[in-house]
């Protein structure tokens, strides 16, 4: 089982806010200076490529470097693509791509424009992650300058909580992780904390029985399942988190917003009963990609209007003594001879860097899943 574990509002807490203007710059001055003019009307600091100095580096580089040093990027959608960079994308295109995971992205689209076919689907992409994203339309600067404020005045007040402190955010997940509950029978745990840090659910929410319900339907028949249905469900509230348990398997989830799925590490397949027990990849893997998008939907769930922001995950593995990792094909080949590896204690897999945006449970699952599925099994086979 898991553990439970004056400035503007947001300068206040994380001092001036830096934002990165990304859009076209050619057509677009009237629009990017109604940017400017909002961004500083609340007291930040805009980062626009028009003043950038002159450097070694390619124009580009010097846009995805100050990318990343902004806190976060307001996005301009047109009608017109860009010029593509060696990548094959416009910079605008590669400028969301960098920022996307790792901060906000605020969108505004012009309305009353025909786009380009390549704006058209740069835009879809966008939308894919729309519940990630703050975005709205605007006609003229002047809606574009109202909009802008709007928006940076409203993400102040939802990250009022504080800054996002990712080594905070990792040491709570972390602090999820089993303590042997289930036994010695291996099991393979995801575990989330978002932020910034802050009360997602109120101790009487907690404790309503609509929420366990819930719960408890999506963990057993819901789209990603994690759950056995043959296997009986207990809940109950304990050290401030609401815990949903069966024999094999867990969900707890706490007040600020914290998950942790526990599953069996092997399934019990009529296929692999007569050969030597071993962890088998594809089923590991479906298993944690079941986990991670169950999360992703139950964190929705916990907080609709999104005031945790950001997220750290992380993949556990324990009770696997030596049990060998192998795929399915190499089992079937060879049921009753494998190679032992040296690592028999519990192994946790991290991303780098530790911290995703939320939205990256749901939109970039599949990618997470199979690095994290990579970094397990480097440290089980050693």
């Amino acid at each position: 089982m898991c553990l439970a574990a004056k400035p503007s509002a947001l300068g206040a807490t994380i001092g001036i806010v830096k934002v990165f203007i990304s859009s076209l710059i050619s057509g677009y001055e009237a629009y990017r200076q109604a940017v400017v003019e909002a961004v500083e009307a609340l007291g930040h600091q805009v980062i626009r490529a028009e003043e950038f100095p002159a450097s070694a580096g390619t124009p580009q580089q010097a846009c995805l470097a100050a990318v990343r040093e902004s806190d976060l990027v307001v996005l301009l959608i047109g009608e017109r693509y860009g010029y593509p960079q060696p990548s094959g994308l416009s910079a605008t295109h590669e400028e969301y791509r960098e920022a996307k995971e790792s901060k906000p992205v605020f969108v505004f689209v012009e309305s009353g424009v025909t786009r380009e076919p390549q704006q058209e689907t740069f835009l879809q992409e966008v939308e894919a992650w729309a519940t990630g994203h703050f975005r709205a339309s605007f006609s003229s600067a002047d809606e574009l300058k109202t909009v802008v404020v709007r928006a940076l005045h409203d993400h102040e007040l939802a990250t009022a909580a504080g800054p996002v402190d990712e080594a905070e955010m990792l040491a709570r997940a972390r602090a999820l992780l089993p303590n042997g509950r289930h036994g010695g029978a291996p099991r393979l745990v995801f575990a989330v904390a978002g932020g910034p840090h802050q009360q997602v659910l109120r101790p009487v929410e907690l404790e309503q029985d609509d929420l366990a319900r819930d719960i408890q339907r999506e963990a057993l028949f819901g789209e990603y399942p994690v759950f056995d249905a043959t296997e009986g469900t207990t809940t109950s509230i304990r050290g401030g988190a609401l815990i949903l348990e069966q024999p094999s398997a867990s969900v707890v989830i706490d007040q600020a917003g914290s998950i942790c799925v526990v599953q069996p590490a092997r399934r019990n397949r009529d296929d692999y009963r007569t050969g030597m027990p071993a962890l088998i990849e594809e089923d590991l893997a479906a298993a944690l990609a079941r986990a991670v998008r169950f999360s992703g939907s139950l964190l929705d769930r916990l907080d609709p209007v999104h005031r945790l922001t950001d997220v750290v995950p992380l993949a556990h593995l324990s009770g696997t003594g030596y049990l060998p990792w192998r795929s399915r094909a190499e089992q079937a080949a060879n049921p009753n001879s494998a190679s032992i590896h040296a690592n028999a204690g519990a192994v946790t897999a991290t991303l780098t860097p530790t911290r995703r945006h939320r939205q990256a449970l749901t939109h970039d699952a599949n990618r997470m899943v199979e690095d994290l599925m990579v970094l397990l099994r480097r440290e089980i086979r050693g």
